[in-house]
C-alpha cells in the first residue's frame, strides 16, 4: 500500500480561484478512470456523502454531489448538480444548480507524464453566497481539496478502478 505525505501536495491562488498539483505513481489510464468513476467516489472520499451520474450524453456528464467539511460540531454541508465535459487530458467541470454561486474548473492530467508518475492539476473557481466570503471560506474550501487530493492520491495509487 502506498503511504502519501502533505508535501506531496501543493496549493496556490491563482487568477482568482486555486490550483492543486500533485504526482500520483500509478499511470496515466488508472489516473483518468479514477478521475472519472463519479459514482465510487463517495466510497474513497470521507468529505463527499453523495455522487452520482444523473445523465449521460457521449463526452457530458451531468453529476450531481453532496459533500461535508468543517468540524463534527459545525458541518458544514454543500450540494450541486455539475455539468462534466471531458476532453482529455482536461476534464472539465462546472455547476448547473446548488449552494454555490459558482463554481468551476477543471482537472488535467499531464498526457506526457512518464516513469516518475502522473503528474495532475486541479484548478478551482468558487464562491457561496449568504456572506461566505473571503479567508474563512477559503480556509475550509482548502482544507477540503487538500483532504480530497489525498484521499485522492491514495485511491489512485492503491489499485484504482
Amino acid at each position: 500500500m502506498v503511504q502519501r505525505l502533505d508535501n506531496c501536495i501543493s496549493l496556490r491562488r491563482q487568477d482568482g480561484g486555486i490550483l492543486a498539483e500533485m504526482t500520483v505513481q500509478a499511470g496515466l489510464e488508472r489516473t483518468w478512470r479514477v478521475l472519472t468513476s463519479f459514482e465510487e467516489m463517495e466510497a474513497h472520499l470521507s468529505g463527499l456523502k453523495r455522487s452520482r451520474i444523473l445523465k449521460r450524453n457521449g463526452n457530458h456528464q451531468l453529476v450531481e454531489q453532496t459533500a461535508t467539511v468543517g468540524t463534527s460540531l459545525l458541518p458544514l454541508t454543500f450540494k450541486l448538480v455539475m455539468e462534466v465535459v471531458e476532453e482529455r487530458p482536461f476534464l472539465y467541470f462546472n455547476q448547473r444548480l446548488g449552494s454555490f454561486t459558482s463554481f468551476s474548473g477543471h482537472w488535467w492530467v499531464d498526457p506526457e507524464s512518464g516513469g516518475n508518475g502522473t503528474r495532475i492539476h486541479y484548478y478551482l473557481e468558487a464562491s457561496l453566497a449568504r456572506g461566505w466570503k473571503g479567508r474563512p471560506f477559503e480556509y475550509h474550501l482548502r482544507g477540503m481539496i487538500l483532504q480530497n487530493l489525498q484521499e485522492l492520491a491514495l485511491w489512485i495509487d492503491n489499485g484504482g478502478i
